[in-house]
């Protein structure tokens, strides 16, 4: 779909519905140790503080979130405060909220609109009372009030997304858009302000113009695309004024730079032929961490069905040169990353293993290839399979087993070969899980959970409860652990339920996550990861003869779905394949997606990588490719997961005592 005038319109107010209902929800839920892309904020503004030494993000919806780390935020707060009386009215929509530090005080420059005043209608669009405006407050946490001036902008112009800027002469100015929904051209415009930014002095004048820009497009043609959006004004390190900027590129949101040719405001400025961030990123912005490095912040941009999904992201930059130069994107909880951790079983143990990597590629077993948790000590069924292990909002780690041993008669530890009848239970009966906790990867809190003692109504005839993994759910701010389970001897599904914050039951009854197109077919062992364009992608296994790799998408980003089948074999074996696991490089934007193939003999792990979860590259098996296993062999169903460095040398240092 192209963005014509009548898709430009639908998206204004799409933006001013999320924005409203975001900043008219009288209580919204607070929450500590959030991770970064489990919000969901447009127009991500970051103010790193050095007084309190606390990162403040602000954006679209009059919201605010506090971090001390720039990876998990508390919030959100309500810091705005506006003037009934005035021109905004009761509930103003507040869009692209940014705190700026100014001669000891901290300002709170955003858009607010007044639905209920109409300005004017232009070419068949209703234009309400939109302009830029700023609040002020001793604190950076607020509350921010209104200052002397009611009115900063002309009443009869919209604006929005107002930034400051103390240029070279020393004045202060504020660096807006003039809304293409008047001019159908969208403006870049200055106006100074007061030296105490109570208000404007003088006339605002244009500075550059939507149609200025090579790259924007409109429908495909030359026609540029007519909004502007986001400006940020920064200096490079030669000392060049550049400005940030975004608008459109048909359908897909796009960020752009220009540069002042004098060095000040007054231009000429001259856009760059390229936009300097990748499709579907923008309005963005810049500042310095406590560690002196420079980040770009920018939201994430997905349309599911007419509403739009956006993240805050980060990406270092580069300014010391005479251009800014972009860098690698950041993910959550991957800034101080620098190693990796495989958590798998073995057969012949059903036991855990632990084993790390620096590099991602060549895996070393801690403990000299032994098991670092006996089966037989944690499990009813004295053996564990399917491990995973999840990092969770809290920084501990969540460990997920399913209670299972599968050779228990010829160990000698039952006297039938499963512990219920084959024949009305199945292959590989079980009722249990195994739950532990860890805040350092080596003292765990341990737990046992019979799904079917624990809602006996429903589930008390269930013939397996296999592969577990966790997730946080940040709509329900909660951690979610899915499954595999199946009634009786039955076809196998997906489920869900939440548990407590202690890892240690279930808090709810297990309700279904996915149902595949064909009822015939068992589906299990599934894996969900968050993409950075904030859909939630799901691998899991369907035992189609032979078994393999499928994927599955929830387009609104919630883990719990819905799901949309995507007809698409992930895997590369001719044989079957099982429980798959999706792990992110570190520092690059690739996922490698890993599977056990219990088909061959004798067994390994396949791998291949992506980019877009649309195309995969093959990358061989364990030591028959670029992976390497050192000091193990036959891994079962494993979880790769980032960890420090500090935790990796800790672990390994551990075992090597123990």
């Amino acid at each position: 779909m192209k963005l014509t005038r009548y898709a430009l319109t639908l998206l204004l107010a799409v933006m001013a519905c999320t924005a409203s209902m975001a900043q008219n929800k009288k209580h919204p839920t607070f929450r500590t140790a959030i991770p970064r892309d489990s919000i969901r904020l447009s127009d991500p503004c970051i103010l790193a503080d050095d007084e309190t030494r606390t990162y403040y993000m602000t954006g679209t919806g009059g919201l605010l979130w506090k971090s001390k780390d720039l990876d998990r935020w508390d919030g959100p707060y309500i810091v705005a405060e506006t003037d009934p009386d005035s021109w905004m009215g009761h509930k103003p929509q507040i869009w692209a909220a940014e705190l700026h530090k100014y001669k000891g005080k901290y300002y709170y420059f955003a858009t607010f609109t007044n639905d209920s005043i109409l300005i004017g209608n232009y070419r068949g669009n209703d234009i309400p009372r939109r302009a830029c405006h700023v609040l002020e407050s001793d604190r950076p946490e607020g509350p921010y009030r209104p200052m002397k001036d009611k009115v900063y902008l002309p009443a009869n112009v919209p604006t929005l997304d107002g930034t400051l800027w103390e240029d070279t002469d020393g004045k202060p100015y504020m660096i807006y858009c003039g809304e293409w929904l008047q001019n159908w051209n969208g403006t870049i415009e200055k106006i100074a302000l007061k030296t105490d930014l109570s208000g404007t002095t003088g006339k605002s004048e244009v500075l550059f113009r939507a149609s200025d820009s090579p790259w924007s497009r409109e429908t495909g043609t030359d026609k540029p695309n007519r909004v502007t959006d986001g400006p940020w004004l920064f200096r490079t390190g030669t000392g060049r004024l550049g400005m940030l900027w975004t608008s459109w590129i048909e359908d897909v949101y796009t960020q752009g730079v220009a540069y002042s040719e004098s060095g000040t405001l007054e231009g000429p400025w001259i856009q760059e032929t390229e936009p300097i961030t990748p499709p579907n990123y923008g309005h963005g912005m810049l500042f310095k961490d406590f560690n002196g490095r420079w980040l770009m912040s920018v939201h994430s941009h997905n349309n599911d069905n007419g509403r739009y999904i956006r993240i805050p992201q980060l990406f270092e930059v580069d300014l010391s040169g005479d251009k800014l130069k972009l860098g690698r994107r950041l993910c959550t909880s991957e800034q101080n990353m620098g190693a990796y951790l495989f958590v798998f079983f073995s057969d012949p143990t059903h036991s855990l293993f632990m084993a790390t990597s620096r590099d991602g590629y060549t895996f070393t077993a801690v403990n000299d290839g032994q098991p670092i948790i006996s089966g037989d000590t944690i499990a009813e069924q004295r053996g564990i399979r399917d491990p995973h292990i999840y990092r969770g909002p809290d920084g501990a780690f969540y460990l997920a087993m399913t209670d299972l041993h599968i050779f228990a008669q010829r160990e000698g530890i039952r006297e039938t070969e499963w512990e219920r009848d084959g024949k009305q239970y199945g292959w590989g009966n079980n009722r249990g899980l195994v739950l532990m906790k860890s805040h350092d990867l080596i003292h765990w809190t341990h737990s046992n959970i019979r799904v079917d003692k624990a809602y006996p109504d429903k589930f008390g005839d269930i013939g397996c409860a296999w592969a577990p993994e966790t997730i946080y759910d940040p709509q329900a701010g909660k951690m979610m652990i899915y499954f595999t389970m199946r009634h009786g001897n039955g076809r196998s599904t997906l489920y869900y339920a939440y548990t407590d914050n202690d890892f240690t039951q279930l808090t709810s009854e297990p309700k279904q996550l996915f149902e595949y197109p064909d009822p015939k077919i068992q589906i299990l062992d599934a894996d969900i990861s968050l993409l950075p364009d904030g859909r939630a992608c799901m691998m899991y296994v369907a035992q189609e003869n032979p078994g393999g790799i499928r994927m599955a998408i929830s387009n609104n980003g919630n883990v719990t779905g819905p799901y949309r089948y995507i007809d698409k074999w992930i895997d590369f074996e001719p044989g079957a394949c099982e429980a798959p696991n999706v792990w992110k490089r570190i520092g690059e934007d690739k996922w490698v997606v890993m599977y056990d193939i219990f088909s061959i003999q004798p067994h390994n792990f396949g791998f291949c990588e992506t980019s877009d979860f649309k195309h995969f590259t093959n990358l061989g098996h364990f030591n028959e490719g670029a992976m390497k296993a050192v000091n193990f062999i036959s891994p079962k169903h494993g979880t790769v997961i980032q960890i420090t460095p500090a935790e990796a040398d800790a672990l390994e240092a551990y075992w090597k005592q123990h």
